[in-house]
């Protein structure tokens, strides 16, 4: 058993028993994580809250994703779908994801919930299946966007509802949440924002490696 930066013990790549054993559910329904709807918003008033940089985060993704045998956009989505549980709810969320050259704004359904609903196994299994399975872009775009970025650093909005933004800049990852002020309330992003780093971490220590 390995241990993540922050002391806490990182669980070895095997299947756990939670994720062979447990009973396959039905689909959750439909999470909707906006403060306002688009019919009551003014056009797109794109804004940004940035975090700092992070060495020490951007290690922990980096050896989970080596350790557990992922892409860091699986853990990057799985934390994601955490975040999204613990600050907006339960339920299911269309959201593109891009990363790299796997993944060209690619649609997935995502799994919001909190630990009590989805341990951080099957938050991973989750997410590693979700991005298996993305099928291309056949559709309009989904009001939420995952941008991993491993190239030039970008300081423009995608144009979504909601995006959070993944770039490496001096060593560490630069998490941006570029968002619409008419969809959503400064302090919903900032709670998302605070909790997102809880949440890698979450999902670094605790996650056996998905199927």
């Amino acid at each position: 058993m390995g241990h993540s930066l922050y002391g806490m013990p990182m669980v070895a790549p095997y299947i756990a028993d939670e994720v062979k054993q447990r009973p396959v559910s039905t689909a959750p329904a439909a999470l909707d994580i906006f403060d306002r709807s688009s019919a009551e918003a003014l056009p797109d008033q794109l804004e940004k809250f940035t975090t700092a940089p992070s060495s020490e985060l951007t290690e922990e993704i980096e050896a989970a994703a080596s350790w557990l045998g992922v892409q860091i956009e699986e853990i990057l989505l799985a934390a994601f779908g955490r975040t999204l549980g613990r600050t907006r709810g339960e339920g299911a969320v269309a959201v593109d994801v891009t990363g790299g050259q796997r993944w060209l704004s690619h649609p997935v359904t995502l799994l919001c919930a909190d630990a009590g609903t989805a341990g951080p196994s099957e938050m991973l299994q989750g997410a590693h299946a979700a991005l298996a399975t993305a099928p291309g872009r056949t559709g309009e775009p989904a009001e939420v966007l995952l941008n991993v970025s491993a190239g030039e650093l970008v300081d423009e909005p995608a144009g979504r509802a909601l995006e959070l933004r993944v770039q490496r800049l001096d060593g560490g990852l630069q998490i941006d949440w570029w968002y619409d002020a008419q969809r959503f309330d400064a302090y919903s992003i900032e709670e998302m924002a605070e909790q997102f780093p809880l949440a890698v971490i979450d999902i670094t220590s605790d996650a056996a490696a998905p199927l």
